[in-house]
């Protein structure tokens, strides 16, 4: 009921009251959709908070209210100083105004669409909302409504009052469905709709939990003062619409984590049990081994005896290393392939982790219903909402793979100071070789080589982030850091490289 006309219709006089005769001081937002306008006379004090957030859209009235040291802009500076002249409800229209002579503030309560409007001789001049611009249009002299409520125009309108007028809004109608109105005679329905106009005009206002404000009398809670009522409903909304918001925000991100987790699980499963299950090159390696009086340099593959499972076996070579050299390649790769899936495990066992930390962590927020317990739980864990995501101003994207951290550098600046400011020496560095691309950093494992397949997979990322990413195959550096330098005045991105490593890849980006 509070964006009402009858319900402004008593808040106006009680404005007047307050603020006709002082001054408006301060005029101020510093938080969005949110307008703080402060009166005085230099012994009393006035203030008006409208929140015109589309989602709450209430007014309140505190004793006081302290500016932040940043981040609030003045606004209506044209208006500061000057004195109130009065304060008037638009005739069965949602919105009143302040009055300063010629000019005058419109608070129009239309919801979603509420505003604050400048207006000045008849003219808006100045937006609160300024996204809301039809409002340039409005008229103010316009506003309000000429109705005239009598038992003829009534039964001109077909007996029905929200035809006659509009404004009396949606707890009218559902008292008038509940009380079974329209089944009663046309004639005595002027009658009730002239009790319901008197009630409706009283000097009572009922406070719902809910929250919200009936002028229709119940056995709820009441007050005869609009700006008590406007205040109460406000604490209570925004308590429970901002809480409510905060917590639900919290939980979802939460959920959200989980989900991801579950989701990399199961994909970090089914790459546990196709590596478990696939062929060993240790046994590849031992086959070769035993083979090597009948082998020479220079095949490509050979067919030899698998003492394993007592069948032959193809086993593709290196036709520039000699058969040992083959096998030394995939005894390395055996290495690799333990590691690796020591690290497929070790990362599932950290997610079923994280997993269980963030189920506790949703159950205690859903059983919180204070603000502050709830803030200081969000913030003791880490948990609140940042204004920008740090991902923003990092100069990189970051992936995890098996474990090790890959860092993709955004833009030839950033290029720079991922490689200059970000790595460390021992780190792994790639870059597509010959053209332009992304810069690429392995983190270090301290006591770790770097398996061969996440060299190839950061390789296929720095492929994919160049000139080459539609090539077939793309030849792809890599070094230690410290072989990375920068020659003063060089352009952004470009460096020299003292030592490196060739890898060719398919270009490849890491999801």
């Amino acid at each position: 009921m509070f964006h009402n006309y009858f319900f402004l219709k008593r808040l106006a006089p009680e404005l007047e009251k307050e603020l006709k005769g002082l001054a408006l001081l301060e005029c101020f937002s510093q938080n969005k959709d949110e307008l703080i306008l402060g009166f005085g006379d230099g012994e009393k004090e006035f203030h008006i908070r409208a929140n015109l957030d589309p989602n709450v859209s209430l007014l309140s009235f505190p004793d006081d209210f302290a500016r932040a040291g940043k981040n609030s802009v003045d606004l209506f500076s044209d208006l500061l100083d000057k004195k109130v002249t009065g304060v008037n409800v638009f005739q069965f229209e949602r919105s009143f105004q302040i009055q300063f002579d010629d000019d005058s503030l419109i608070f129009k309560m239309h919801g979603r669409r509420a505003n604050i409007v400048h207006a000045r001789n008849n003219e808006i001049v100045s937006l609160f909302r300024k996204n809301l611009r039809p409002d340039f249009e409005i008229i103010p002299s316009e506003l309000n409504k000429q109705i005239v409520v009598s038992q003829e125009n009534f039964s001109q309108h077909g007996y029905d009052p929200l035809q006659l007028i509009p404004a009396l809004g949606k707890e009218v109608k559902i008292h008038l469905e509940e009380t079974d109105f329209y089944k009663i005679p046309d004639q005595e329905k002027w009658a009730q709709f002239e009790l319901l106009l008197k009630e409706l005009d009283s000097n009572t206002i009922y406070l719902h939990e809910g929250p919200f404000l009936s002028l229709i009398k119940t056995s709820n809670e009441k007050t005869k003062s609009a700006i008590a009522a406007a205040n109460w409903l406000y604490n209570k909304t925004v308590r429970s619409f901002y809480f409510d918001k905060e917590k639900t925000d919290a939980i979802n991100k939460l959920k959200q984590k989980i989900k991801k987790s579950e989701s990399y699980i199961s994909k970090t499963r089914s790459k546990l049990d196709q590596v478990e299950k696939s062929r060993s090159p240790e046994e590849v390696a031992n086959i070769l081994m035993a083979n090597l009086n009948s082998l020479q340099t220079g095949l490509i593959k050979a067919v030899l005896h698998d003492f394993y499972n007592d069948e032959p076996i193809e086993i593709k070579l290196n036709r520039e290393l000699s058969p040992q050299k083959n096998a030394e390649n995939l005894y390395r790769k055996a290495k690799n392939r333990h590691q690796e899936i020591d690290a497929l495990k070790e990362n599932i066992e950290a997610k079923e982790k994280l997993i269980d930390k963030v189920s506790r962590q949703i159950l205690h927020l859903q059983d919180l219903d204070d603000t502050k317990e709830l803030r200081k739980y969000l913030k003791d864990h880490r948990l609140t909402q940042k204004e920008k995501s740090k991902e923003e101003h990092l100069p990189y994207h970051e992936f995890e793979v098996d474990g090790w951290q890959i860092l993709l550098g955004k833009h030839a600046k950033a290029n720079d100071e991922l490689t200059l400011k970000v790595a460390n020496k021992n780190d792994l560095w790639l870059h597509a070789k010959d053209v332009a691309g992304s810069h690429v950093v392995v983190r270090q494992k301290p006591g770790q080589n770097f398996p061969t397949h996440i060299i190839e997979k950061a390789a296929a990322l720095a492929a994919a982030n160049s000139k080459r990413k539609t090539d077939t195959l793309c030849p792809v550096i890599y070094t230690q850091k410290k072989f990375v330098r920068k020659m003063k005045g060089a352009p952004a991105g470009q460096v020299i490289v003292e030592k490196e490593e060739v890898v060719m890849v398919e270009p490849k980006t890491l999801g």
